[in-house]
C-alpha cells in the first residue's frame, strides 16, 4: 500500500503523518509506517518531533533545508514511490494540485485527504479519480474543536469523520479516537504484517537470518534515541558473544533505523565484515555502505 495524504495547504496533513506512524507503530504486529516526504518544503519526517522539542530551532532547519520544486527532486521522488515495496507507505506531498504532484502520486494506490474546509476537497477528489487512487478518508480538520467525530463508513465506501486541532506544538494527534481508528483500518487493509521478530530488547528489535541479513525494527515500547542505542549496543554485544555475529565477508541490515541507531551499526559491525549493506526500499537493493578490500565497492547495488 503507498497511501498519499492529501489536501490544501496548511490542513494538519503533517501532523496527521506522524499521529498515524505513531499510532500504527502502537498496534502489534503490523508493518512499520515507511514515509516517503514528497515536497521540498523542509518539513521532513523529524520536523514534527523537533518542533515539539525546540520550535524557534526547527523553523531555523526548516529554512535551511527548504528546496524547491526541481525536474531532478520531482523524477527522484516519482522513482521512490514507484520503486518501493514496503508493505506501508505514506507519502507526504504539497498543498497544491500541480502537474509535479501528478507526477509523483501517479505510482500510489490510495490517499487520505484532509482538509479545513471541506469544500476544497472536490478538486482532490478529482485528483485521485484521474490517478485511480483510492479513497480511505475523508477528514475535516476542526483546528477550533475540541473533540473528533469518529469515523462513519458511508455508501461509498470512504470512511469520513473530523479531527481537532491538529497543531505542531501539540504531539497529542497519535492520541486522537480518528487517528487511532484511521490507523487500525489502515493496518486491516495492509496484506503484508511483520511477526516472530526477536524480542529481547523493549525499544528495538534485532532478528539474524540465516542468510546473514539482520532484520531489525523499532520494538512495542516508544523511547528516544537516547534510550534505544543502548539497547541496540546490548543487543549486538549479546550476538557477538554468542557467537551468532561471528564476522565474515558481509553482512545485510533490512529495516527501519534512526541515524544514531545506525551509527551503532556501524561502530560494532565494521570490524568484522568486509561490508556492511543495508536495505533501501527506494532502491530495493542493498546498498554497500561500508567496504573494506576489492570485492565490494561503496555504493554498490545488491540484491
Amino acid at each position: 500500500m503507498k497511501i498519499v495524504l492529501g489536501g490544501p495547504p496548511h490542513s494538519g496533513k503533517s501532523c496527521l503523518r506522524e499521529g498515524l506512524k505513531q499510532a500504527i507503530r502502537a498496534i502489534p504486529n503490523t508493518p512499520y509506517p515507511y514515509v516517503i516526504t514528497a515536497c521540498p518544503d523542509g518539513e521532513g519526517c523529524w520536523h514534527y518531533e523537533a518542533v515539539s522539542c525546540d520550535p524557534k530551532n526547527a523553523e531555523t532547519l526548516k529554512r535551511d533545508y527548504k528546496g524547491e520544486f526541481t525536474d531532478s527532486f520531482v523524477k527522484r521522488v516519482s522513482d521512490d514511490v514507484k520503486n518501493c515495496r514496503e508493505p506501508l507507505t505514506l507519502i507526504d506531498i504539497g498543498g497544491k494540485i500541480t502537474d509535479d504532484n501528478i507526477i509523483i502520486c501517479k505510482h500510489a494506490t490510495h490517499i487520505i485527504l484532509i482538509a479545513g474546509n471541506m469544500d476544497e476537497l472536490d478538486v482532490w477528489r478529482n485528483f485521485s479519480k484521474h490517478l485511480n487512487l483510492q479513497i480511505i478518508a475523508e477528514l475535516h480538520s476542526d483546528y477550533h474543536g475540541t473533540e473528533d467525530t469518529i469515523l462513519k463508513l458511508e455508501n461509498d465506501n470512504i470512511y469520513r469523520g473530523s479531527i481537532h486541532y491538529l497543531d505542531r506544538e501539540d504531539d497529542s494527534a497519535k492520541e486522537r479516537p480518528t487517528v487511532k481508528q484511521l490507523a487500525k483500518i489502515i493496518v486491516e487493509m495492509t496484506p503484508t504484517y511483520i511477526k516472530n521478530m526477536n524480542k529481547d530488547t523493549t525499544t528495538f528489535n534485532i532478528e539474524l537470518k540465516d542468510n546473514n541479513e539482520l532484520k531489525i525494527g523499532f520494538g512495542k515500547k516508544s523511547a528516544q534515541n537516547n534510550e534505544i542505542v543502548k539497547d541496540v549496543e546490548q543487543r549486538l554485544e549479546q550476538l557477538i558473544e554468542n557467537g551468532d555475529i561471528a564476522g565474515g565477508e558481509i553482512i545485510k541490515i533490512n529495516g527501519p533505523a534512526t541515524l544514531p541507531v545506525a551509527m551503532v551499526f556501524a561502530h560494532k559491525l565494521s570490524h568484522l565484515y568486509q561490508a556492511i549493506a543495508c536495505y533501501d526500499p527506494k532502491l530495493a537493493k542493498y546498498v554497500v555502505a561500508i567496504a573494506h578490500g576489492d570485492k565490494y565497492s561503496i555504493g554498490e547495488l545488491l540484491e
